[in-house]
């Protein structure tokens, strides 16, 4: 691992919780070798483009990483059915991500419609940005992607380390909400690690009264960090 730069954000409107502030450490990368990958996952860590991040807020510690043993997974009674549902669309593996307009206007679209949603800040990509965020990172990513015809629907970006596979983010067609397309590609992120025949999927962080981050308490069993280090397990 070769670290260029070390630094702590300073304290913003948290995106997740209203009312609270957060604030984040980076490490800007120049390598990353996957069983180093491993090790910062387990510490907290998550990689986004070319930085490793962890909250570093001085008051709320509602930020919890969330890593799902592979082996005992299994989709519970809603979870199938949304797949059932999308069964009729194809999903492909692919990696490094490829990078093109169809991609762009998908991921931009979907940020558009969390601005109304949400009230996230617009992030409008180009295909430079696009490049830099996800295919030209210190370690290569896979691209999950869903399609219904010729039609791209749904992506879902993931690191590939030597243990487990991380989730880093998703985009989806708003128009296929109805069909719960965004659950659905992230259950695929499972089929990946399966496939690879990983140990853990990781899954970011895990915020209890967040609506952008609070649902992911539906993949279980799972294991939440603390802040004080100690992973703690959930049942089903």
């Amino acid at each position: 691992m070769r670290i260029l730069q070390t630094f702590t954000a300073p304290p913003e409107p948290c995106p997740y919780l209203a009312g609270e502030r957060w604030r984040l450490q980076y490490e800007r990368l120049g390598e990353l070798y996957p069983d180093e990958y491993d090790a910062r996952l387990e510490n907290g860590w998550f990689k986004y483009g070319h930085h490793l991040q962890r909250p570093a807020c001085e008051s709320c510690r509602e930020c919890q990483s969330m890593r799902v043993p592979v082996d005992e997974f299994q989709p519970n009674r809603a979870q199938r059915r949304v797949l059932a549902k999308n069964a009729d669309l194809e999903v492909r593996f692919v990696s490094p991500p490829p990078v093109d307009h169809a991609r762009v206007l998908l991921h931009n679209h979907y940020r558009a419609s969390q601005i109304v949603e949400r009230g996230w800040p617009f992030l409008g990509w180009d295909l430079e940005t696009y490049r830099h965020e996800f295919a030209a990172c210190p370690l290569t990513m896979t691209e999950i992607s869903v399609w219904e015809g010729r039609r791209l629907r749904a992506v879902v970006l993931a690191d590939v380390a030597e243990e487990s596979v991380a989730g880093v983010t998703h985009y989806y067609d708003p128009v296929l909400r109805e069909r719960s397309i965004g659950l659905f590609v992230m259950l695929q992120t499972f089929e990946l690690a399966r496939q690879l025949q990983k140990k853990w999927l990781y899954l970011g962080y895990y915020v209890p009264d967040s609506p952008t981050m609070g649902y992911k308490i539906q993949f279980r069993p799972a294991e939440l960090r603390t802040w004080d280090g100690e992973w703690q397990r959930i049942e089903r």
